[in-house]
């Protein structure tokens, strides 16, 4: 019977009373026990909390496992080899002294900075951040094409300045982010000869990287780029300009310069770039270079990384379209040009394969430079 508790069953001539328990009962057990497990379980919910608060971000000083992986992976990286070469240690060494002496890396304190020889250091691995102290005595003692190894201070509104005559080779996030510098040439003083001192002008330092902390990843940032041709020529995608990603408005620049390099005669690169990119209210002077020529007009034909070298200086804000073939040259030449370059679209024509066009652009964005796929 539906409400009584009860079921009955006749089974061969006798009757059989089964008492079910009421669903009212049935009901309070199971919320009573919800309770009760909610109530045994507060005292070990109360020291969650506690554990999560002890979480700190990662810093080598304090992470047992940072700095092994650091320094593997600069091995990996050809940055860092630990036989053949004098590293040194900048920083209170602490309980990272076995594992530092193991791969051959001297800790050097403020006070022993002055015994260190001029250029007698291949590899240095500051601690504290590259401040300009360090940088001052690291400039000093590295050689030429030595490297210096950093943790980026992700805390503040420092701008973290890469010096003019040092190149960015690594970038690796380990908890905080992680940059190596390879030193390529002397320091200029300010008078513009050679010295130990590092200048502090816009010329001294890479303009993509003179941006807040945060925004360092500004590379990796860029839309992601196109595995295969689009299917339609001329389809729109949505760029990630640099001047957007940065933040930067652009006025302090002594010039601003977009500059559309090809090998064909066309005339829609300029018009574009006016119609679409953030200026930022700038003026930007509008250069054409015909790469190829033309015997009929007597058009000189133009080698783009020479012409960049004799008209545009680091300090200048500069971007560029470019065919694959010329972009190629300026990434292969002696000139180096595409270190120029701010930001560039890269334009894969018919006359290579798209796996090269692919290929090329990975090579370009290795330079530091941002870059975008164009389809016209």
């Amino acid at each position: 019977m539906k409400g009584s508790g009860s079921a009955t069953r006749h089974t061969n001539g006798h009757t059989v009373v089964i008492h079910l328990p009421d669903p009212r009962l049935l009901l309070l057990v199971a919320r009573l026990a919800i309770v009760a497990a909610i109530v045994f379980s507060i005292p070990w919910l109360r020291r969650i909390p506690s554990r999560v608060v002890m979480v700190r971000s990662h810093r080598w000083s304090d992470d047992p496992f940072f700095l092994p992986m650091l320094i593997k992976d600069l091995k990996r990286e050809g940055l860092f080899s630990s036989g053949g070469q004098r590293a040194i240690f900048l920083g209170n060494a602490k309980s990272r002294l076995p594992l530092l002496k193991r791969n051959g890396i001297d800790p050097v304190s403020s006070d022993e900075e002055s015994m260190v020889g001029d250029q007698s250091v291949d590899f240095a691995l500051a601690s504290e951040g590259f401040e300009d102290a360090s940088v001052r005595f690291v400039d000093r003692v590295l050689k030429i094409g030595g490297v210096v190894a950093t943790r980026l201070n992700t805390e503040g509104s420092n701008l973290f300045q890469v010096p003019g005559n040092y190149k960015l080779v690594y970038v690796r996030r380990f908890g905080s982010t992680m940059v190596a510098l390879r030193k390529v040439a002397v320091a200029k003083s300010q008078n513009g000869k050679n010295g130990n001192e590092i200048g502090t002008g816009i010329a001294s330092m890479k303009r993509l990287l003179a941006m807040p902390l945060e925004k360092k990843d500004v590379l990796h940032l860029v839309e992601d780029v196109l595995l295969e041709p689009p299917r339609v020529i001329g389809e729109t995608r949505k760029i990630k300009f640099l001047p957007d990603l940065t933040g930067d408005v652009l006025t302090h620049y002594p010039r601003r310069v977009f500059i559309d390099a090809g090998l064909r005669l066309r005339a829609n690169g300029e018009k574009w770039f006016e119609e679409n990119y953030p200026k930022k209210g700038s003026k930007f002077e509008m250069v054409k270079l015909n790469a190829a020529g033309n015997r009929k007009s007597g058009e000189k034909a133009y080698r783009v990384s020479r012409w960049l070298e004799r008209n545009v200086e680091e300090e200048e804000f500069v971007v560029m379209k470019a065919e694959a073939k010329i972009v190629e040259e300026m990434v292969n030449g002696k000139e180096n040009a595409i270190q120029l370059i701010d930001e560039l679209f890269l334009e894969c024509d018919a006359t290579k394969a798209y796996w090269e066009c692919l290929e090329l652009y990975g090579k370009v964005k290795d330079e530091g430079v941002v870059v975008h796929q164009w389809w016209g």
